[in-house]
């Protein structure tokens, strides 16, 4: 097929348009937001494009040529929006004109900081060639404020003269003035910086008898005083946004919005999205362990702990989420400072789990805590509500079932060992090449997100390049919808027949327990893809997903008040929730899937879960 056909319905010249366009978001995203122009390699920034490096050569020579076209096009959007403008108001005065234009020109620059960063920080210094673009749009700038002042000029309103000395030294003011608001070393708002830079100009051009803008309410607004527990409320809710949407789909100024501040009011907390990140879960967990620290205080038992940390999890449910999906996304420094912080927290649970059994070996001691840390983290996983009392008594009853239990060799039972799951086998018609970059996907997905991998890495993976990959599926998004969709049939499947097999609803929860564990042992890349991934479809996929999932998770809970009527289907629903999350976060935990008798353990422990006394 021509270089000019038709894959996933779009054009050669559409793909290209897309592929640049990627790139520019993932420009705008490393070098505004993120480490910066200088510090941004290539494959962190096809990491973020979900593009790869060939693809990446194909559309520019070098990381300079993408900041050229993003200054560009940045600085011609923001063009065209003062051109509207100063056609807008060409009925107003001069002070109205010329307050006009300046308040547009700086309120589309900053509506997104990372523009303000790239314009005035990240082009400083890059290279002749950058500095040449750089040239021609301040000469392109300086012939625009001249016509403007030409037209004052015209109506009488100042005398004829060169104002081109003049543009040349304001636009020269401006761009020192934002460079050093963009860096962070001016705390200002744009009424004010309108203020301070019209001022400038009108008094350059002997406008001085111009009475000075009004303070309007919205202005008045902006210039209050910031709460003082205004970082917090940035952390709390930029936690719920990265846990609900993602790392990756959550924009800064949808956080400024929940928060009910500009996205320039967050650039000065945190310099980045992903120092944002770093501090949502270091500071998360500090507050963790103070509390349980607080808790262990005194003669406090050792199991205090484990209160403790129930009760803050129900209070901070999108921790956990966020711990589990985004670490991946963290600098290395920040990554070492979670770990730390996860590392005191495991001692904690560890030292209740020493005390109810002081014999215990390092390794099931080590087991047992990173169950109880499933468990006591599950509610992040799902929103099924409970009155909080009764949803910490659940969890607590999960937790002491977990600690009474004895693991190791004693835990091995011969039908759970012996039992295999049901035949998960792959259709016999499917393509061998379609399987494998399903697999691959999996895999990658699971690993390193959905938005840090191409379809053509994929691809690659597999041996399949080019125009040959649509030829199995269309975009990334229905490889991820193929998986997910793969996932619940399989559960579905070993379902009906755990119910077709049990003498009693008791023996078909077991079966179902069982053949769950030995699915997600042999599979945790299409459970973590589905558990972890399944936000990154389109939204209608998506809401199928929920109701397919929430419909299972239900039809299980209907199973377990089969065997324990006295619960409801909220409490049944928690605690098959509680189970599931430890099984999927087991079978992708290298210390736990080392284990020679892990799926005798899973399901000894799944079962103590659902059954334990409330």
């Amino acid at each position: 097929m021509s270089a000019a056909g038709r894959y996933g319905g779009l054009s050669a010249a559409e793909r290209r348009a897309e592929r640049r366009a990627r790139f520019r978001e993932a420009g705008l995203e490393t070098f505004g937001a993120g480490a910066g122009y200088r510090n941004t390699r290539l494959v962190d920034l096809c990491q973020v494009a979900g593009l790869s490096t060939r693809q990446f050569y194909q559309e520019y020579d070098t990381l300079e040529d993408l900041l050229r076209e993003l200054y560009l096009h940045i600085d011609s959007i923001v063009e065209q929006h003062v051109l509207d403008e100063v056609a807008r108001v060409d009925d107003l005065p001069l002070d109205g004109r010329a307050a006009a234009t300046v308040r547009a020109y700086l309120s589309h620059i900053t509506r997104d900081p990372r523009c303000a960063r790239i314009t005035f920080v990240e082009v400083n210094g890059v290279g002749e060639r950058m500095d040449d673009q750089r040239r021609q749009r301040r000469t392109r700038w300086i012939d625009l404020l001249c016509a403007l002042l030409d037209s004052f000029t015209a109506r009488g309103e100042l005398a004829p003269r060169d104002f081109r000395l003049t543009a040349a030294t304001f636009l020269g003011s401006v761009d020192g003035l934002m460079r050093d608001w963009s860096a962070g070393w001016i705390d200002a708002t744009i009424d004010q910086l309108t203020d301070v830079l019209l001022g400038m100009l009108l008094g350059r051009l002997g406008a001085v008898g111009i009475p000075a803008m009004p303070v309007t309410p919205d202005s008045a607004q902006l210039v209050r005083r910031r709460p003082r527990n205004r970082r917090a409320t940035i952390l709390a809710a930029a936690t719920d946004a990265f846990a609900e949407h993602g790392y990756h789909r959550t924009p800064m100024t949808d956080i400024a919005t929940a928060v009910g501040t500009t996205s320039g009011a967050l650039y000065r907390h945190f310099r980045t999205k992903q120092e944002l990140l770093g501090c949502c879960l270091k500071e998360g967990l500090d507050l963790v362990l103070n509390h349980v620290d607080t808790a262990c205080g005194g003669d406090a038992h050792a199991d205090a702990a484990l209160t403790a940390l129930v009760r803050i999890s129900l209070e901070r449910r999108g921790l956990a989420r966020l711990w589990q999906l985004e670490f991946r996304n963290l600098t290395p420094v920040d990554r070492i400072g979670v770990l730390a912080r996860s590392v005191r927290l495991t001692h904690r649970i560890g030292a209740a789990i020493q005390a109810r059994h002081p014999g215990i070996s390092p390794a099931d001691r080590d087991a047992l805590g990173w169950v109880v840390l499933s468990v006591v983290t599950s509610p992040s996983n799902h929103r099924t509500r409970l009155p909080e009392g009764v949803f910490a008594r659940i969890l607590d009853a999960s937790v002491d079932a977990v600690i009474g239990a004895v693991i190791g060799a004693e835990t091995v039972q011969s039908d759970a060992a012996g039992a295999g799951p049901p035949d998960t086998s792959v259709d016999q018609g499917s393509e061998l090449r379609t399987e494998q970059l399903i697999i691959a996907a999996a895999q990658l997905f699971s690993e390193r997100g959905f938005a840090a991998v191409s379809i053509e890495d994929i691809g690659t993976s597999v041996g399949v390049r080019g125009p040959a990959l649509y030829h199995h599926f269309e975009s990334k998004s229905d490889l991820l919808d193929e998986i997910i969709d793969r996932n619940n049939r399989w559960i579905q499947r070993y379902t009906e027949r755990a119910l077709a097999e049990g003498g009693d609803p008791r023996e078909s929860l077991r079966l179902v327990l069982r053949y769950y564990v030995h699915f997600a042992m042999e599979r945790p890349d299409l459970v973590g893809t589905a558990v972890s991934e399944a936000r990154n479809l389109p939204d209608d996929a998506a809401a199928r997903y929920r109701r397919i999932h929430r419909e299972g998770i239900i039809g299980w809970a209907r199973l377990l008040q089969s065997v324990r009527p006295e619960l409801s289907m909220p409490m049944a629903r928690v605690l098959i929730h509680t189970v599931t999350t430890v099984v999927n976060e087991a079978v992708r935990n290298p210390r736990l899937t080392r284990r020679p008798d892990m799926v005798a353990e899973l399901c000894s422990l799944g079962e103590l879960i659902a059954l334990t006394d409330l």
